[in-house]
């Protein structure tokens, strides 16, 4: 998104959110750009929008970023029930032997939730309750974790992952 583009996004919110200290001046516009400039005009256009029709109050960046990576991933819209129901409705057409096509079958978050827990442990249990809540608990981690990176731009991730790989190195020398 160009710098002209968020300021019309900027006077747009202005006009809805009317306080005097909600993008008080130039300096702010252009903190808050630099902080969403990686997300595309129309996405940003939408999520503004979207946080406008239902919120009483001034977005946050992080409102801005969380609302556009829900509009952007549809994992992130599904809750752990659905997913539970994909792992079901797999064990009923997969079974034991067709691990592959089974995990094929699902979603990002609830593959990683069954790849967890073990295609084959989940398909011979017999307890599906305690496997219920235990899928339920990983998902829900999952999918907050899966929402806070979503919301980060690439650079950031990018800082993040030398920062780590740097820490692992000197944890290694250890």
């Amino acid at each position: 998104m160009t710098f002209n583009e968020f300021k019309v996004l900027a006077k747009g919110m202005k006009a809805v959110y009317t306080s005097a200290t909600f993008l008080p001046d130039e300096d702010s516009i252009k903190i808050w750009y630099r902080l969403l400039q990686d997300i595309p005009y129309e996405i940003a256009n939408i999520a503004i929008q979207r946080h406008m029709m239902t919120n009483k109050f001034p977005p946050t960046i992080a409102e801005i970023r969380e609302q556009t990576a829900l509009s952007v991933n549809n994992e992130l819209n599904s809750d752990w029930g659905q997913a539970w129901e994909q792992v079901c409705k797999a064990i009923r057409l997969y079974g034991l032997w067709g691990t592959e096509e089974a995990l094929a079958s699902m979603d990002d978050i609830t593959r990683q939730c069954v790849k967890r827990l073990g295609w084959k442990e989940l398909c011979m249990s017999e307890n599906p309750m305690q496997d219920r809540a235990n899928f339920r608990m990983i998902f829900e981690e999952l999918k907050l974790k899966t929402k806070q990176e979503s919301a980060l731009p690439l650079n950031i991730k990018e800082s993040i992952a030398k920062l780590q790989s740097k820490q692992k190195m000197i944890g290694e020398r250890k």
